[in-house]
């Protein structure tokens, strides 16, 4: 699958080089997110709409207030665009027909801080190591047809270091497609998280679009 994303990739890129000169004057097709307290920034296709505060909140209330985990640290900041007309909070981290962005910032415990590595930020959102998804199954979280993609280490002359995963599972008999991106600042301070995700079919055909997302992400924390 991850073969076709890049041949569909490759095509569309090629098609729009053809269009460029066509679509010069038209409006900007993408719209930036920023965090500049944290340093964060990333762009997202124009259609797909900022999710609105009570839906955020209704998701947020449902997730708890990190993902890091309790005692591990606080949220700063999040935001979420989905290209669904009218989103549903049950569709933001998971089971999408619509391609969903998810990102947030989070201030880090110190005893985190301390222990951060690279396979914790995998194992973030869902138990991606084999070790982690292991753990599950022994409490009876399965992530049936699990399947990696593609797995890469971050780093940058600025200290910014982290993990991108894409990967893959069923639910409720459907195929999802994840592409998570998680960095921390040099000083270890935050951590950031860019979760784009929906059912293999939407990825598909989105996949230009979220390839682009994935690759704006942009922190310059210190």
């Amino acid at each position: 699958m991850i073969r076709q994303f890049r041949r569909s990739a490759v095509a569309l890129v090629a098609a729009g080089t053809v269009l460029a000169g066509l679509s010069a004057c038209a409006a900007p097709s993408y719209t930036y997110a920023s965090d500049s307290a944290d340093q964060a920034y990333f762009k997202v296709p124009s259609a797909w709409p900022q999710v609105g505060p009570q839906t955020m909140s209704t998701f947020q209330l449902s997730l708890g207030t990190t993902l890091v985990g309790t005692g591990s640290g606080s949220l700063a900041w999040t935001r979420a665009y989905d290209a669904a007309s009218d989103p549903s909070a049950n569709f933001l981290l998971i089971g999408s027909p619509t391609p969903v962005v998810y990102a947030s910032v989070h201030d880090l415990a110190t005893d985190l801080r301390n222990a951060l590595s690279f396979n914790q930020m995998r194992d973030l959102v869902f138990p991606v190591t084999a070790g982690a998804r292991r753990q599950a199954a022994a409490s009876g979280i399965n992530l049936n047809g699990f399947t990696l993609f593609g797995s890469s280490t971050i780093t940058t002359k600025d200290g910014v270091r982290g993990i991108n995963e894409l990967y893959g599972f069923v639910a409720r008999g459907k195929p999802l497609v994840f592409d998570q991106t998680v960095l921390t600042n040099s000083s270890t301070t935050k951590l950031y998280l860019l979760l784009v995700q929906c059912d293999e079919k939407c990825f598909s055909s989105n996949v230009a679009q979220i390839k682009t997302v994935v690759q704006s992400f942009t922190v310059r924390g210190s």
